[in-house]
Formats: structure tokens, sequence, C-alpha cells
């Protein structure tokens, strides 16, 4: 049972308390946006205990906590999401809306539109309130869904004229079948926009989650990010029945009972540590649940070190190394093969920060030069993984910023790499450049795994044989910036630095 009291959640039959708001990423683990210089030198700042979480003189773009909060939960089935904020804070739904029915043909499944509903607060409601749009909403929910959960998110607006979520909650909640659940994610109490996870998982960790019914020694709970495809998750799952083990994907695209029932599960890894770290290790202290996040299961290397911790944790070590030797063995003549063809060729990585780990080491695997690494944000979930980057590949040019175009054009001009890996959106800025360019976060390919070191060998080996599109878009673009920025240090506007 659970008792609501203000921002607070006790569990009456553990005696636990459990807050409804999570300390944004900059106070709960010293996160930090900014950042330029070396590898090396970045991993002897945070060993040391020295890395500052500066800002920016000047910023060009990035996202809000409440965009990361929306897509981590808007495709978990039989529920729907109410934006209580203007109706522009919904606008990017249409497009999660794409990728939650893309998810769905990928998994079989009749493809349907995300449900949501924004209270559209206007000047009217910052001024008087918005409790009466927002109980609106939830019974309008209620009634033309049926859903077992509605999620309520915050924004900057119902965060800065101080609306009491969880007392309305508290006032509506018997009115309706589904559970209301509260995610604060207020953007501007967070320039970490990950952040949002935290909010979101809290919420269901306080609302949905249930009490075992009884162990299940061969489920393991998988992370699953929205930015990891369908693909991904069957080659994470073929390699888990290997091991004779069954994979709860969770959130993205399951059912409440799903994750309701995570807490049963044998162990709690993931598809990405910087999405699952706060989920996972809050699940492990309420209900016992161990937890594997070291590294993300993309590159040979890193594919064993997942299989290793997990079994390790599940006495199953035997059985792993005998997966991992057997995998090795298949798939390492087709990589020798790839890497002829791609050594030496120079690369450079812009990626959320576990992938910002995780695709360089796939690069190496496949004998490319990394020249330079943009994480968009980084703290002690990759530090230790980064320093092993640095001492795998060598020093080379390193970046931490929520995207920043501006510095990134910058940077590139300088270090001239063969390739470019990028996020889709930030991907047209290098391609302008005239960079032939691969995209790291596509639904439809595949990463994970061993099969996924071959497969994404294969396309830039295509990319390599036909860089033209990039060569010729280069030819028929304006620049994108003056020249005089270019020959300026890219991290002229970093706060609290002196730079020539």
């Amino acid at each position: 049972m659970v008792k609501r009291v203000d921002k607070v959640y006790e569990n009456t039959d553990q005696g636990k308390v459990y807050k409804s708001t999570v300390p944004v990423r900059e106070h709960r683990l010293d996160t930090t946006i900014t950042y330029g210089g070396t590898a090396s030198e970045l991993v002897n700042l945070a060993t040391k205990k020295c890395l500052k979480a500066k800002d920016r003189a000047f910023s060009q773009t990035t996202f809000c906590q409440e965009w990361l909060a929306m897509i981590t939960l808007a495709t978990i089935k039989d529920t729907v999401i109410i934006i209580h904020a203007p109706v522009g804070c919904s606008s990017s739904l249409a497009c999660i809306s794409i990728f939650n029915r893309f998810g769905q043909i990928t998994r079989g499944e009749t493809p349907s539109t995300g449900k949501w509903i924004s209270t559209n607060l206007t000047d009217a409601e910052a001024i008087h309130g918005g409790e009466d749009k927002l109980k609106e909403a939830v019974l309008e929910a209620d009634k033309r869904h049926n859903p077992k959960a509605i999620f309520i998110y915050s924004s900057c607006v119902s965060g800065i004229i101080g609306e009491d979520i969880d007392a309305i909650i508290r006032k509506i909640q018997e009115e309706v079948s589904a559970t209301v659940i509260p995610v604060y994610c207020d953007g501007f109490k967070s320039k970490v926009w990950a952040s949002g996870y935290d909010g979101s998982f809290q919420g269901v960790l306080n609302h949905l989650i249930k009490e075992p019914r009884e162990k299940q020694n061969d489920l393991i709970n998988i992370i699953n990010p929205i930015s990891f495809g369908r693909v991904d998750e069957v080659e994470v799952e073929r390699l888990l029945n290997k091991l004779g083990l069954r994979a709860n994907f969770i959130p993205n695209f399951a059912t409440t009972d799903a994750i309701g029932y995570s807490s049963e599960a044998a162990l709690t890894t993931t598809l990405c540590p910087t999405f699952s770290e706060y989920f996972a290790k809050e699940l492990k202290e309420r209900f016992q649940v161990p937890y594997a996040q070291k590294i993300i299961p993309v590159g040979l290397d890193n594919t064993d070190l997942w299989l290793r911790e997990i079994g390790e944790l599940l006495g199953k070590e035997n059985e792993v190394e005998k997966v991992i030797k057997e995998e090795r063995e298949r798939v390492e003549p087709k990589i020798e093969e790839l890497k002829e063809k791609l050594q030496g060729k120079k690369v450079f990585v812009s990626a959320g920060q576990s992938r910002a780990i995780g695709i360089p080491n796939l690069l190496a695997d496949l004998g490319l030069e990394i020249i330079g690494v943009t994480a968009y944000h980084y703290d002690e979930v990759i530090s230790d993984s980064f320093a092993n980057l640095e001492n795998r590949c060598g020093d080379f040019c390193t970046s931490v910023a929520n995207v920043q175009p501006f510095e990134q054009t910058n940077i590139l001009n300088k270090e001239q790499p063969d390739i470019y890996f990028g996020h889709m959106g930030e991907s047209v800025w290098a391609a302008k450049q005239g960079f032939p360019t691969a995209m790291i976060f596509n639904l439809a390919l595949l990463y994970a795994g061993y099969n996924g070191v071959i497969s994404f060998g294969s396309r830039l080996l295509n990319l390599i044989n036909n860089p033209s599109f990039n060569k010729r878009l280069a030819e028929h673009s304006k620049p994108i910036y003056r020249e005089s920025w270019l020959k300026e240090n890219p991290f002229k506007y970093h706060k609290g630095e002196e730079l020539e």
C-alpha cells in the first residue's frame, strides 16, 4: 500500500519513505556539460576530483529535461501522458509518436498513435493556477482511453507558479480507475537533460513497481532506451538465451505489468547506463534486485564485459566464457576482413554519454583511429569507462557539450576527420562541411553485440566507398559560420578558463 503525503511517498508495508522528486544530476552526480581539451587531461581532472561543473558565456541550443522524461515513458502500453504545460511543450510528442509506431511495427504489433493530452496553460493559468485544467485532463484521459496509468508531467510554467500536482492527484485519484502518477521534470531545474530520466523513473518506482510474487531466477530486466531498436534487442536476447536467461525489456514498449513485476527479476542490466543508472540503483535498494551496468554492450570487448558482469552476479561465469569463445570465433574472421579495409581511417564521435564510450570502442575494434569524442555530459557513470577508452585509443580531442553546433563545427574544421559519427539532428552540420557522416541512432540498424560489430563495419565500408553526397552537399551549401569563428579556440566561451 502506498500512502501519499505531499511530495513524499511512504510504503507502509516496509516502513520506507520515498520522495517524489530526485536531485538533479548536477547535484547528485557532479555532472558537467562543459569541457574542452584532451582525453588525458579530462581523465586526470576526474581522477583528482578537480573536474568542475562550468558553464558557457554563450550557449547556442540544447534540450530540456522534460523532453527526455517524455521519451522515457511515452511508449508504455496502456498509459496516457498529460503535459501540464503550455501547448508548445508537447509539440515534440508528434515526433515521439513516429518512434512509437515504428517500434510497434518492428515488434510485430499493429501501430497506434501515442496517447497524450496537453493542459495548454496560458497566461491566465500562470496567474490563477491550472488546477481545474489538470483535473479536466485527468478525467478526460481516463474516460477516453481507460488506461491503467496516467503520467502527469510538470513543466517550467507549472514549476514556476508552484502548482501542487501531488495535492491535485490526491483530490482526483478516487474519481478515476487509472493510477495517476506525477513526473517532476521542470525544464529549468537542470541543464543536464538526463535528469529527466530520473524524474520519470521515480514516478514509476513510487507507483508502478509491485512487491514480487516470487523471484524468477531466469528473468533479466533489460532497461531499453528508445534509441536502441528492436534489432538490437533481438541480438541481446539471443545472447541471453544462450545462457538460459529470459529478457524483460522495460520501460519502452512494455506493459505496466511487465514494469510492475520487474521486482521479480534475478538481475537488472541495461542497454544504456546513462538512462538506467537511477532506476537500477533504486530497484536494488527497494526490492533487492542486483544490477549490472558498467558498460553498453556495443563492440567486442564491451560485449564481453557486459556478459561477464551478468555471469559473475548470477554464478554463470563458465557459461559466459563459453558463449564469448563461440561468438568470438564466429565473428573475428569477418571483422579482420573489415579491419584491412578500414584500418587507419580517422573518426570523430559525438554522442550521448554511454554511446560516447561504446561507439569509439566499436570503431577501435574495426581498426579506425579515434581523433575526437564529444559527450553530451560527463560524470561518474562513465568516468572509469572513459579512462579505459583513453588508455586503449591514446590521447584525442575531447569535448563535453550539451549539443553546441558552433563548437562542434569549429572542432571538426580543425580535426578534419575521415568520418563523423553523430545523432540524427546534429549530423547535418558535419555533412554540410563535407565530412562523410554515419548516424549512431537508427532504430532499423544493428549496433549491439557481436553481430553489431559486423553490421556496423559493413555500413562504414559502404560509406567510405561512396562519399560523394557529402562532398557535393558542402560545395552547394553556404558556410555555416564565419571564417573568423573557425579560427578561434572552439572553447572560447567556457567560463572560468583562460583561453587564447
